[in-house]
């Protein structure tokens, strides 16, 4: 039996279905079963008649919970992450089977992305086995895994770390390495399944956002090592001018209150490192 594919898409205030037309324009939607997370308001739901589109209507807000709830109510064997902002490439349903073919131990297979222009949307990694540095490339949209896999794992998004949350950044990267630290097998295939516009809020890299998430990151990850990547990533900011020499100790001050929030919420209990979500 082929494996069934699930496409997770999370949204805000939709009232129809047509925002998935260009995104299925160069495949068939009906190779799919889909869940749609529609966070909006009580006087503003979206409704499907079809059976593969299952729609959720969330009073939530937060990327975090609308993925979660996603997952948390998928039923395939596949499940690729999504945004109504992208275009799948031709092939996508074959691309994703065949590497699941190729890679039978895989628990999570990314794959590529490109912009609108048809360049790389990041420098990837070469295809194969993930690390702790090549995860950090990789986007919610180009993510797929095995559902049981993941469930059995407990693996989640975590609430704290993504647009709309207290850390508005580098979920895909908290949400994956929780994976990664619990043994599950994880590899990169060089094939690119869609196009996602070139602008993007975790590609602002000197942003107050980007600075605040990403420290709170590597305090949850490196512990007080965090200190030492934040003047070298200030300084890597500058050199690629993202921010300018003016803009130093502030940017440092940002990110050193992304390190007190996260040190302030893990002492209060409110981030489990075993369990993210």
């Amino acid at each position: 039996m082929s494996l069934q594919i699930e496409i997770l898409i999370s949204t805000m205030f939709k009232e129809d279905l047509s925002f998935l037309e260009p995104i299925f324009q160069h495949n068939d939607i009906t190779d799919f079963d889909i869940i749609i997370v529609n966070q909006t308001t009580e006087d503003k739901f979206l409704t499907s008649e079809n059976p593969k589109i299952k729609v959720i209507n969330s009073l939530e807000r937060g990327s975090p919970a609308s993925r979660n709830l996603a997952i948390q109510n998928a039923t395939k064997d596949i499940c690729l992450m999504s945004d109504d902002d992208i275009v799948y490439q031709p092939n996508l349903r074959d691309t994703i089977v065949t590497a699941y073919q190729n890679f039978t131990d895989a628990s999570m297979i990314s794959f590529e992305a490109i912009d609108e222009e048809g360049k790389p949307y990041t420098t990837y990694y070469p295809e194969g086995r993930h690390s702790k540095d090549s995860l950090k490339r990789i986007y919610t949209w180009v993510i797929t895994f095995r559902r049981l896999a993941f469930k059995d794992a407990q693996v989640y998004f975590n609430h704290y770390f993504g647009v709309g949350s207290v850390f508005k950044g580098v979920t895909e990267y908290v949400f994956l390495r929780n994976a990664y630290d619990k043994g599950l097998p994880m590899q990169h295939v060089a094939k690119t399944i869609v196009m996602h516009p070139n602008e993007s809020s975790g590609r602002r890299m000197g942003g107050d956002n980007a600075i605040y998430a990403r420290a709170a990151m590597h305090q949850r990850f490196y512990g007080n090592l965090s200190y030492l990547w934040l003047i070298k990533y200030i300084f890597f900011l500058v050199r690629c001018r993202f921010i300018g020499i003016g803009d130093i100790a502030y940017k440092f001050s940002v990110g050193i209150k992304g390190i007190k929030m996260y040190n302030t919420l893990k002492s209060q209990g409110k981030i489990d490192q075993l369990h993210e979500y």
